[in-house]
């Protein structure tokens, strides 16, 4: 019978998401990976954010022919979103279509049992990113791949070390590896429509962490009028916020609170502004009255 134990996993951490790790993400091994897995024993499972590959210790001799070859053995998987919205909720920098992130363990490692992050700064970003045509991913992207790539290649290469901690009771048998993707931050801006075309409006964070400025009014689409007010700093879009952003009326006796916390960003409505001269996203925020 069969028993399945942990070779490592790897998971995907996102700033956006409540419990720091991406939802929805599909692993795809490529063609060779996928034919080593069926002759060594192994078998993906899925965890939060990520996967967990996992080998039949019936099957540990055939696992070890594999790692004592002449080819490296490198699991090569790669991942899609399955949220159409992730793009906009991650702040990843690829300028080029011809270039993909791509990580490995090859030059991450660990004397210890801590997780092993598998790129060099704090988030992943351009650095990380490599050609579509580059050797490293030689049998590994399909002909409609290249032109629709997955957001994300991973390749994990399993050494004899990996080997020599199974049963071992001192250290973990399983290698934790991961990645960290920064949620995208953009200017927030607020559009007060309706009873609150008028003068005498402000808006006030409570924690005093973020700053608006009165951009007047402005038409909108249908010759709607509204009032408008932009954050002075980019601010990182979340699943859930801890903002306490106010809606106040200056008047004789004064500040009066109209609106006590008014809605957060979404990861589906933004805009254009030109800011300092540049042309910066906004996130666009409707409020009618």
């Amino acid at each position: 019978m069969s028993h399945y134990a942990p070779l490592f996993t790897f998971v995907v951490e996102h700033d956006f998401y409540d419990d720091g790790v991406v939802h929805g993400l599909s692993f795809k091994p490529c063609e060779r990976t996928t034919r080593v897995m069926s002759n060594a024993g192994l078998m993906v499972k899925s965890i939060a954010g990520g996967i967990a590959v996992l080998f039949d210790e019936m099957k540990k001799e055939s696992l070890q022919l594999y790692v004592e070859g002449d080819e490296p053995l490198d699991l090569v998987f790669k991942v899609y979103p399955e949220d159409a919205s992730f793009g906009s909720r991650s702040d990843i920098s690829i300028d080029s279509a011809e270039m993909i992130l791509y990580v490995n363990n090859h030059d991450h490692g660990s004397d210890g049992d801590e997780r092993i992050k598998l790129h060099d700064d704090s988030y992943v970003s351009m650095i990380d990113a490599i050609r579509l045509d580059s050797d490293q991913l030689a049998g590994v992207l399909g002909r409609r791949e290249k032109f629709s790539p997955p957001f994300l290649v991973v390749s994990v290469r399993i050494v004899k070390d990996d080997l020599s901690r199974i049963g071992n009771p001192d250290v973990s048998p399983a290698k934790d590896y991961y990645i960290r993707l920064k949620a995208r931050q953009v200017f927030w801006k607020y559009y007060l429509m309706g009873a609150f075309v008028r003068e005498g409006l402000f808006l006030s964070d409570v924690d005093g962490l973020a700053e608006f400025v009165s951009m007047g009014k402005e038409e909108l689409a249908g010759h709607r009028e509204a009032i408008a007010f932009r954050s002075v700093q980019k601010l990182p879009l979340k699943a859930s916020f801890d903002y306490r952003f106010q809606l106040k009326e200056k008047d004789s006796n004064g500040d009066k609170v109209i609106i006590k916390r008014l809605p957060m960003a979404e990861v589906t409505r933004f805009g254009r502004d030109v800011i300092d001269g540049s042309s910066e996203v906004v996130s666009e925020i409707y409020i009618n009255c």
